[in-house]
């Protein structure tokens, strides 16, 4: 029997590339869906890059149909906290929305696997660190809610049919792989780490620090 192929949606943006990367070198076929609006098409080093949208249904069906899609690592999604907060309904639409229209196609197609690229903006700020899978998961952002809504998706769409998933949390994400080839490109981006090492080579001025009432040693 044939290998099935995996679909990366967001495969060409930060986390997914490197995903991409060791798939490829793993001897997985990969197709990546992504729209490069915050992705590079450089950064996909493997596979097929397919430039569209995960809210496409007719285009992702088509995808999984075509390549005989078996499972999906859905990576696609808007991650800046500020934006979400001035223009909230962005971050519904794509985060929410998209993944609402992903799993449907997933689901009509029989999809396996799924795993989803979530975040720790779920917990919110957690009453005791570190974090664990048993946190309260009360986020206080759009960014957090929109990725909370789509965990609650996936595990209602598991539970519902044969679903088998995995959702990631993470907190901050930070280098490039040891070749230099792939990392976090985005001029613009706002990972913690990123900025901090900004700053300590001169590239930046300064470390913004947002808020000052709140109950943490920073």
């Amino acid at each position: 029997m044939a290998q099935q192929g995996i679909l990366v949606t967001g495969g060409a943006g930060y986390i997914g590339s490197h995903v991409v990367r060791q798939l490829g070198e793993a001897g997985h076929r990969i197709v990546v869906l992504d729209n490069l609006s915050t992705g590079f098409k450089e950064a996909v080093l493997h596979g097929e890059l397919i430039i569209g949208n995960t809210g496409d249904q007719p285009l992702v069906s088509q995808i999984l149909k075509d390549h005989d899609i078996g499972a999906v690592l859905h990576f696609a999604a808007n991650i800046v906290v500020p934006e979400s907060v001035s223009d909230p309904m962005k971050y519904y639409g794509n985060n929410t929305c998209n993944t609402r229209n992903l799993l449907d196609c997933c689901q009509k197609a029989g999809i396996a696997h799924f795993i989803f690229s979530s975040t720790a903006a779920v917990y919110g700020i957690p009453d005791e660190l570190p974090a664990s899978e048993e946190t309260p998961l009360v986020p206080i952002n759009p960014y957090g809610t929109s990725k909370l809504m789509s965990e609650w998706m996936l595990r209602d769409l598991a539970a519902a049919c044969n679903l088998n998933y995995v959702v990631l949390r993470y907190f901050n994400v930070a280098g490039a792989n040891i070749e230099g080839r792939i990392g976090q490109s985005t001029p613009e981006a706002t990972h913690l780490i990123k900025v901090a090492c900004e700053v300590a080579t001169g590239a930046r001025k300064q470390v913004a620090i947002f808020g000052t009432d709140y109950p943490t040693e920073d």
